[in-house]
């Protein structure tokens, strides 16, 4: 596999930390940060697959029920931020 390599910026205190985690794991960094990445991006693809099919929900029901009471989207919104499977960004229904 070809490597490409990358400049990256990070405090003092997370570069001492990365250094750590790489040694613990008898890792040179750059393979540690790579496996990190590679960890990040599937985390983030699967919150993704989530948060797509949690739409395709409400434009179901609602294409059959009428518009989610807002408290109901309220509740479901906090219910996914306090699980880590919602930021900030604003939710709707699809279509």
């Amino acid at each position: 596999m070809t490597a490409r390599k990358l400049s990256i910026s990070v405090p003092p205190e997370v570069e001492e930390t990365i250094k750590a985690a790489a040694a613990e794991e008898g890792k040179p960094v750059s393979a540690w940060l790579a496996e990190a990445a590679v960890e990040k991006a599937q985390i983030a693809a699967l919150h993704a697959q989530g948060r797509a099919a949690a739409r395709e929900l409400v434009a179901e029901y609602e294409s059959e029920y009428g518009k989610l009471p807002e408290e109901s989207r309220r509740r479901a919104r906090q219910f996914l931020m306090e699980a880590g499977l919602l930021d900030d960004e604003p939710w709707s229904a699809v279509g």
